[in-house]
């Protein structure tokens, strides 16, 4: 697909994720109407429980959502770009799983309720990386394979401590949390949570963007991008970091996300054909959709909320049956 019909493509999705965003701040138990909203924007007087509803739970949540989407999204296009595999997530150098132990390990010290809780989930992922990068570096196989077979290593360490953290935990108040953090959700977000996140989130992307074309270049092979004067290594390393930073702050407030950093970049890649700037940008704008469609669907087709990594698993496993039978052997340059 060429450069002008992708951007088009790109105009019209993201005319459908600001109809979703706005779609998504009506959908809920409480029904909140258009002209509510329109009073609330413009400073006119509006009913109190509506005002309150939208500014402390609906409009956070949505926002959220696109971030998650985004955020997820991006990440997993750069794992897939990084390491050539397109099976890679955000799960494949342990952050997903070391945040999950974190915030179990939270849980369990500090009760479910405690603010403490996302913080430990943010380190736990943070210091999952930091051991990957370790054993890798430590490594004298292609760093690339080490750092894929260090990640392997670090979950299976994540999940055992989860399963520890389990065993010991209170089966009246904290095992029950213990597992909805792991299906994820985005029931408990509110304004404060996504100031916490927005710190990390922001400088992050804010990195990836200054080093967006070296990404490109990372694509290609060692030795290709090193003849094109990226110092691979180290960009890698600062991609890596940037990263880790922001799935980090996602899932430390939302538990985990599933499929969303897998599905995303390649339904992009079916669109546009292409590993570019453009499939990029074309990712985190699905991502966000998807994001907010399993979001809507969670709070307003049930009676209970379903955890958003059911109805997201539900999205993403039919799709890897689509691209295993469709697949036309996409380039990561």
């Amino acid at each position: 697909m060429n450069r002008k019909r992708v951007n088009k493509l790109i105009c019209v999705f993201c005319v459908l994720l600001f109809f979703l965003t706005g779609l998504s701040l009506l959908v809920g138990k409480y029904p909140i109407s258009m002209q509510e909203i329109v009073k609330i924007f413009t400073g006119q007087e509006a009913d109190k429980a509506t005002y309150d509803v939208f500014m402390t739970l609906r409009l956070p949540r949505t926002f959220m959502a696109v971030l998650t989407g985004v955020g997820l999204s991006l990440a997993g296009y750069i794992y897939q770009l990084l390491f050539k595999n397109i099976l890679a997530s955000p799960d494949i150098i342990g952050v997903a799983s070391g945040a999950n132990a974190g915030a179990a390990l939270g849980i369990v010290i500090m009760g479910a309720g405690s603010v403490l809780v996302p913080i430990y989930a943010f380190f736990g992922g943070i210091l999952a990386v930091l051991l990957v990068m370790l054993f890798a570096n430590n490594s004298h196989r292609n760093s690339l394979a080490s750092i894929v077979l260090s990640g392997i290593v670090i979950s299976a360490m994540a999940e055992a401590a989860i399963m520890i953290l389990k065993l010991f935990a209170d089966p009246n108040s904290e095992l029950a949390p213990l597992e909805y953090w792991a299906m994820g959700g985005l029931s408990a977000i509110t304004a404060s949570k996504v100031l916490w996140v927005l710190p990390f989130f922001l400088p992050g992307m804010l990195v990836l963007f200054l080093v967006r074309y070296q990404i490109t270049i990372l694509g290609l092979s060692n030795e290709e991008a090193s003849a094109l004067g990226v110092r691979v290594k180290v960009i890698r390393s600062v991609v890596l970091a940037a990263t880790t930073v922001i799935v980090s702050a996602i899932v430390s407030v939302t538990g985990l996300v599933t499929f969303i950093g897998l599905v995303a970049p390649h339904g992009a890649r079916m669109l546009t054909q292409k590993s570019n700037l453009q499939t990029a940008a074309l990712s985190c704008i699905l991502g966000g959709i998807l994001m907010i469609l399993a979001d809507c669907a969670s709070r307003g087709f049930f009676d209970i909320e379903i955890p958003i990594s059911i109805l997201t698993s539900f999205i993403g496993a039919p799709f890897l049956v689509i691209l295993m039978i469709k697949r036309r052997g996409w380039r990561f340059y």
